[in-house]
């Protein structure tokens, strides 16, 4: 048994965002190409208000004199800390005030929505990563000594004499941290059973100290497709 995992969870939106933009009208994408830059702007301005305000809170510090008296010291210096943090305070709320008509406008650009069917194709680089083929069922992952599967609906598949086990990679979603990697047996590693939880028939797959609880038509794919399969030489 082994189990590896994508690591650039930010290809999801990038392949999702560039698949919507090709189904995009000449008036949508210029919606998309405007929004980006008055994006750009606003942060810009924000960056540059909010740290000419630190900058200016940084100076009038520094010129607070130093008493001679070394308790009047402490206390100018406790005093520094404080009005300090308050400048923080003050310039991370000036630089939302004046910034946030900008934010406004960026908000008014009425982007479409991500359609269901790009979902599918942001995840495609993930079902070439973990060798995804025919044959394949999605189930229901009920739970695992695996926690982040608990609960998932899940990808199971053969790929030449090993069986493979991810998030569902058909459907798809698009952020990256969704995927949830992939775990990989042999079938002299596995032992699968039937059991019964609450009423409902499920499926035991069981490697070593690995557990996942599937839907029951995980029990026949496993056994149809993978134990009893003779691949061909």
């Amino acid at each position: 048994m082994r189990y590896f995992k994508y690591k650039n969870t930010k290809k999801n939106m990038n392949n999702a965002l560039k698949e919507q933009y090709l189904t995009l009208t000449k008036d949508e994408k210029r919606t998309v190409r405007k929004e980006k830059l008055c994006r750009r702007c606003s942060s810009m301005v924000a960056f540059i208000i909010f740290f000419s305000c630190m900058f200016a809170s940084i100076y009038l510090l520094k010129i607070i004199p130093h008493p001679s008296n070394q308790w009047l010291e402490v206390l100018v210096v406790l005093g520094k800390v404080i009005t300090g943090f308050i400048l923080l305070l003050v310039s991370g709320f000036l630089t939302y005030g004046i910034t946030y008509p900008l934010w406004k406008k960026v908000e008014s650009f009425s982007i479409p929505l991500i359609k269901k069917e790009i979902f599918s194709k942001a995840c495609a680089h993930l079902r070439d990563y973990y060798g995804l083929q025919d044959p394949y069922i999605i189930t229901k992952c009920y739970d695992s000594t695996d926690g982040n599967f608990k609960n998932h609906d899940v990808c199971i598949f053969v790929v030449n004499d090993e069986l493979r086990i991810t998030t569902d990679l058909i459907r798809g979603f698009l952020h990256g941290h969704r995927d949830l990697g992939c775990y990989i047996f042999k079938r002299d590693e596995i032992v699968i059973s039937k059991k019964r939880e609450n009423n409902l028939l499920i499926v035991e797959l069981k490697a070593e100290d690995t557990i996942f609880l599937l839907g029951y038509r995980a029990k026949r794919f496993v056994e149809n497709s993978f134990l009893t399969r003779t691949d061909d030489k």
